[in-house]
């Protein structure tokens, strides 16, 4: 627990310098089409490697494949489709963007081959470095579980680390 509001100390002083701060144009040159970003990230049931790829200025395509469930006993697979906003503030080192979307996953659990399926809601908050092409990325994603059983979960949060080139 530490380790987390340690990190969320962190992104409120970045946001707020940045918010500080707020030239014409954003500088951060990887949040537009064509740019493609790979790194550590989660999804709708669990984590692993995370992709995104900005389709155009406004919207995104992001995907998760890795290990599903608390333990990692399955594989997971999900995607999402981003709307990505303006950027809210800006400072040298640092644009900070918003985005909304909408999004599915689907986890194969090894312990008795249940299947997870879920729809999720996505909102996100992204700190895009400027000098170079990385980002990190706070989100809110209630889910809706399909199977093995059906259930709301309103209180889910996930992030994301990625590289652009």
């Amino acid at each position: 627990m530490p380790r987390l509001a340690f990190l969320g100390a962190a992104a409120a002083a970045v946001g707020a310098a940045a918010l500080a701060s707020t030239p014409a144009h954003a500088g951060a040159k990887h949040r537009t089409g064509g740019s493609t970003g790979l790194g550590l990230g989660a999804g709708t049931f669990g984590g692993g490697i995370s992709v995104k790829h900005f389709t155009s200025d406004r919207g995104a395509l992001q995907g998760v494949v890795g290990t599903a469930g608390y333990k990692g006993d399955g594989l997971y697979v999900s995607g999402d489709y981003l709307l990505e906003q303006p950027v809210i503030g800006s400072a040298d080192v640092v644009d900070v963007a918003w985005n909304i979307g909408a999004g599915a996953g689907l986890g194969v659990y090894s312990g008795g081959g249940d299947l997870g399926l879920g729809v999720s809601g996505v909102a996100g908050l992204e700190f895009a470095l400027v000098p170079i092409p990385l980002d990190f990325v706070i989100e809110y994603r209630p889910t809706l579980g399909l199977s093995p059983d059906l259930g709301l979960d309103l209180v889910n949060f996930t992030g994301h680390l990625r590289w652009f080139f």
